[in-house]
């Protein structure tokens, strides 16, 4: 007959029932040990432990994944009971206000936040059922540095059958600093605008003028209202020209390439009169386009015109006078072999403008004892105020002409810098071109 071991608990275990959670299972594991217990309880007890240290396995690792995220979080995240007491705090939390975790632990909002107010809780009551978030500002005090804004976003949500109250709080003192820094800058940038000397309009996609500064109502000879309250229809009234006068379409002026292809525009020379302007009024243009959310397409471009009236006033009249005198202006940069040639240098040596010129290309057209001439001609240029020569040349179409060449230094404090100097055309009447077909 088998004996039925007595599998009852200790009393001594029991009395101890209220034990911490680590003497109990202990003390079943010591019990368990015991050469006189139960076999079956032991397995019980043996199988329950595993059970025990896997899942205080698992809540370990579910505890720091949750201190991990918290602490993740950038804005101060608080968690408390139903009464406003403190249960747990983020790091942002201890860092935003100065404490370690110990210090705050147990604390009530209205002890942290003394500003939200004693009715705090209630007001956070009565959203509880909605859900809805209940905001707050406070006012954090710093013993070494000014009282800085805080923002309290707090609402109830359930853990079990527990109602808890999480706070996230966030230091407004960086949004208001920039906010304050984008205000200076918005500040300052209207002033230069305002001051600068350059017109500035801001047109949107459609062509409307959305800005635009003083200096370019000046310019146009329009007050800002009315530049503003101008619709794209009304440029039929306008009249654009290219530098060489003649007309630009709409879709070519530099604002509209901007916007249309997305890249800046960069010093395009254009003309233009309209009702408000009583001669044509020359400018530089520069348009740059100016993106929002979406990156492909411009919102704006931003035009920058400056006014060269005078300077090409000052141009076309030098271009006449080339043109009427036969004279050709030329620019020999230091130091290297480049060369700028006037418009009427190109006539005079039959070189189409856009061909790119230097002085090898100039000395091509000259004989070989001319061509020494010349290269003395430059080189007493540098130190001497005026050098002139007269020389023959055969031109790209093999005219044969008789030029007068003067050249003197750009800057005659100086040795080795720019040669300027003109060409004159001084073929006699009685010495008639001799032309020569090219084969």
């Amino acid at each position: 007959m088998i004996e039925k071991q007595d599998t009852s608990v200790p009393v001594a275990m029991v009395a101890q029932s209220t034990t911490p959670e680590l003497d109990v299972w202990g003390q079943l594991a010591e019990y368990a040990s015991r050469v006189d217990a139960d076999p079956v309880l032991r397995l019980l007890i043996d199988e329950a432990s595993e059970k025990h240290r896997n899942l205080r396995g698992v809540t370990a690792t579910i505890a720091h994944r949750y201190r991990a995220l918290i602490d993740a979080v950038p804005d101060a995240i608080t968690i408390h009971d139903e009464n406003g007491r403190t249960l747990d705090v983020n790091a942002t939390a201890c860092s935003l206000l100065n404490q370690d975790r110990d210090a705050l632990l147990g604390r009530l909002i209205v002890e942290i936040f003394p500003e939200v107010g004693a009715d705090f809780l209630q007001d956070l009551l009565d959203t509880g059922d909605r859900g809805a978030i209940l905001a707050r500002s406070s006012t954090l005090v710093h013993v070494d540095a000014p009282p800085s804004a805080i923002e309290l976003n707090a609402r109830f949500y359930l853990d079990g059958q527990q109602k808890r109250i999480i706070v996230a709080t966030r230091d407004l003192g960086p949004r208001e600093y920039a906010h304050e820094q984008l205000r200076r800058s918005e500040a300052e940038l209207r002033d230069l605008l305002r001051n600068m000397d350059k017109g500035v309009i801001v047109r949107n996609r459609r062509g409307h003028i959305v800005a635009s500064n003083p200096t370019a109502c000046r310019l146009l000879q329009m007050s800002e209202p009315d530049l503003l309250a101008m619709r794209s229809d009304q440029l039929g009234d306008w009249r654009f020209v290219d530098e060489n006068n003649r007309p630009i379409d709409n879709d070519a002026l530099p604002w509209s390439r901007a916007m249309s292809t997305g890249k800046p525009v960069e010093s395009s020379i254009c003309g233009l009169s309209s009702p408000n302007v009583n001669a044509t009024l020359w400018v530089t243009v520069t348009a740059i386009p100016r993106f929002g959310s979406d990156k492909r397409n411009p919102e704006e471009v931003v035009s920058i015109f400056a006014d060269i009236t005078p300077i090409k006033q000052d141009a076309s009249l030098f271009a006449h006078v080339q043109a009427l005198t036969n004279l050709g202006a030329w620019q020999l940069i230091s130091g290297t072999d480049r060369m700028i040639w006037s418009a009427k240098m190109h006539a005079i040596f039959d070189v189409p403008a856009s061909t790119p010129t230097s002085l090898d290309r100039m000395l091509s057209h000259f004989t070989s004892d001319d061509q020494r001439r010349l290269r003395q001609a430059l080189e007493a240029a540098r130190s001497e105020q005026t050098t002139e020569i007269t020389a023959r040349i055969t031109t790209a179409i093999g005219r044969k002409r008789q030029i007068r060449i003067r050249a003197r230094a750009l800057d005659p404090e100086s040795a080795s810098g720019d040669v300027i100097g003109c060409v004159q055309d001084v073929t006699g009447e009685s010495e008639s071109d001799v032309s020569i077909s090219p084969e």
